[in-house]
């Protein structure tokens, strides 16, 4: 899924209509002219049907959280956990089980002394 932002594309055009019932307008729209219904120009027209050409689905986004939707962040989770929390996981599970496995060899069943 491709985000796209109006603010990338510039101000709204009052003059830009769109006949939504065509599909091929005068400028040669490949691409149903009712994928266009919330584009504000010509240039938000020529994007979405630039990515619906590439096989790709189209939503306005606000600008807020939109980052974190990104393949780059996905990703960027995935290695963490792989390269971060998974080796830490692991070190602490191999130290455990060697602790408890030289802990029940060497304890020592005798009370503890205190001195004061």
């Amino acid at each position: 899924m491709v985000c796209l932002f109006h603010s990338d594309y510039g101000p709204a055009d009052p003059a830009f209509k769109l006949d939504p019932g065509s599909t091929v307008g005068v400028r040669g729209w490949i691409v149903g002219a009712s994928s266009f219904k919330e584009a504000q120009n010509i240039g938000e027209v020529e994007a979405i049907q630039r990515h619906l050409l590439r096989g790709e689905s189209v939503s306005w986004c606000d600008q807020g959280y939109a980052w974190v939707e990104q393949d780059a962040i996905g990703w960027l989770y995935t290695a963490t956990l792989l390269l971060v929390v998974l080796p830490y996981l692991i070190l602490k599970i191999k130290a455990r089980a060697k602790g408890r496995s030289g802990r029940t060899k060497t304890r020592d069943r005798s009370p503890a002394r205190v001195t004061h």
